[in-house]
């Protein structure tokens, strides 16, 4: 118990070389471009479901989640976690079928068709920086740090690299292909590691007995603003790039919803078994049973290796390794598409060949994945990094996007692209101020600068920059009056 054995390396290393394998054996078989990032238009919903939930379920939630659990408790899931089933839900029934209705191939394509051009350079450039793998990266390099003894860098360079193998020779019917399988590892690890942290730290009953009773209030110690902050992060599944060309690629509008109300159900039970998973590592902390100093977006990870007997770690190791390659094969790709089939095409080339876009989308993964690399060494911790990310996709692309889908007579121009490119430069702009001039709190995890005499968290940031999103938008319908069909 507690080490790596010798058939830990080699189940590793088996399912490493076998995804691998994956993108090399899909890397002639693309007819063309529609092939190469949308699968041919042809995914059924058993497809959607694995994909769908491989992709969200990336080691950004697996550890994200876990911090929250491991620090404030059932909060991760209630205040945190269950938000997002909502979000979901009216992405189901009230979003997929309008967006399936046109054939668009992204996100940028809704902008351009309602706004011109100019909007959908700036959702371009911002879905492509939402779409940096920098999450994931973060992940590798603390997965080989905790677990395989190697610096983090080591980690994001080797596990990272060997995703963006199969990712750039494979294209999208390699990543549904990889996801199947990640979802399955995600299943199988699961459930091998609940039992067996149960019994490390003494079962539930222990777990009751050591905690502190706000690790079972629901809200937790959370400040009330702070679960508003976490939970609005949720409103980026309304328009993530990653879930439109899920949607894109989907072989009808029935698939999607029917994918998305049995994934709600799937994405709950995994919340709250890695909640509670989380926690167990805090009573392992409190009793002994795990070093005292570890860090909380590690905990997860910590318990395992002190709980699962040889073998069984290897799994539990491949199932975390699968659950964030499934994520940053998809992010790797959509990033391309938005340099090869949102920019590229349209500005320089727009009699560009399906062999020249499936080219440049490559060139676009590996831009995207060097930069994402960069970001992940520059932040402190994980759930910092995600909010900063979904708080640029939200406060560019949701007013825009969500007016021009339900009310036409808002199309307008300028009213796209002021909302678009204001909320792309405050949510940078400010994140960038609050990081140089503000204080890391590591009780928080979190930057905060003082304001008029208020603690301003690096988090509350979107409520600033959604409004001006907002005002843009209709600064621009009063100054435009010629507007798109």
């Amino acid at each position: 118990m507690g080490a790596i054995s010798t058939i830990d390396y080699v189940i590793i290393a088996l399912y490493l070389s076998g995804m691998v394998g994956v993108g090399l054996w899909f890397a002639k078989k693309h007819t063309d471009f529609d092939d190469f990032f949308l699968a041919g238009r042809s995914l059924t919903t058993p497809l959607l479901i694995t994909t769908l939930i491989s992709t969200y379920y990336g080691i950004d939630v697996l550890f994200g989640d876990s911090q929250l659990g491991f620090t404030d408790g059932v909060v991760a899931w209630f205040g945190y976690a269950r938000p997002t089933y909502a979000f979901f839900l009216v992405a189901a029934f009230l979003l997929a079928q309008r967006l399936r209705e046109e054939n668009f191939k992204s996100l940028p394509d809704i902008l351009d068709k309602y706004y011109g051009k100019k909007t959908r350079y700036v959702g371009a450039v911002t879905s492509f920086i939402y779409s940096l793998p920098a999450l994931s990266l973060y992940g590798f390099g603390m997965l080989g740090d905790v677990i395989l003894g190697w610096k983090p860098i080591v980690g994001m360079l080797v596990l990272g690299g060997i995703a963006l193998v199969y990712t750039l020779t494979g294209g999208f019917w390699a990543v549904v292909l990889t996801d199947s399988i990640q979802f399955v590892m995600m299943c199988v690890v699961l459930a091998l590691a609940f039992p067996f942290a149960m019994n490390l730290i003494g079962g539930f009953d222990s777990m009751i007995d050591t905690l502190e009773p706000n690790y079972f209030d629901t809200m937790g110690d959370l400040s009330t603003w702070l679960i508003v902050i976490y939970a609005s992060t949720g409103l980026s599944i309304l328009v993530e790039p990653t879930f439109y060309q899920r949607i894109f690629a989907a072989k009808s509008y029935k698939s999607v919803r029917n994918a998305l109300i049995i994934g709600i159900f799937i994405w709950g039970s995994y919340d709250w078994m890695i909640t509670i998973l989380a926690m167990s590592a805090k009573v392992g902390v409190l009793k002994g049973l795990l070093p005292g100093d570890v860090a909380p977006d590690a905990a997860l990870l910590t318990i395992m290796v002190a709980a699962l007997p040889a073998g069984a770690l290897g799994l539990f190791i491949a199932g975390v390794l699968s659950t964030e390659m499934s994520t940053l094969d998809s992010y790797c790709l959509v990033a391309g598409g938005n340099v090869a089939y949102d920019i590229y095409k349209p500005a320089l080339k727009p009699d560009a060949t399906d062999i020249e876009l499936i080219k440049t989308t490559r060139y676009g993964i590996l831009l995207s994945w060097f930069l994402g690399f960069a970001m992940a060494v520059s932040f402190e911790q994980m759930l910092g990094l995600w909010v900063f990310l979904a708080s640029i996709l939200i406060s560019s692309t949701l007013t825009p996007v969500l007016l021009g889908i339900y009310i036409p007579s808002f199309r307008r121009p300028l009213a796209g692209f002021f909302s678009a490119g204001l909320g792309l430069l405050s949510t940078i702009i400010l994140n960038i101020y609050i990081m140089i001039y503000g204080t890391f709190d590591p009780v928080d995890e979190t930057y905060f600068i003082q304001w008029f005499g208020v603690d301003f968290l690096q988090e509350f940031i979107m409520y600033i920059t959604i409004p001006i999103s907002l005002i843009g938008f209709f600064a621009g319908f009063a100054l435009d009056k010629g507007g798109r069909s």
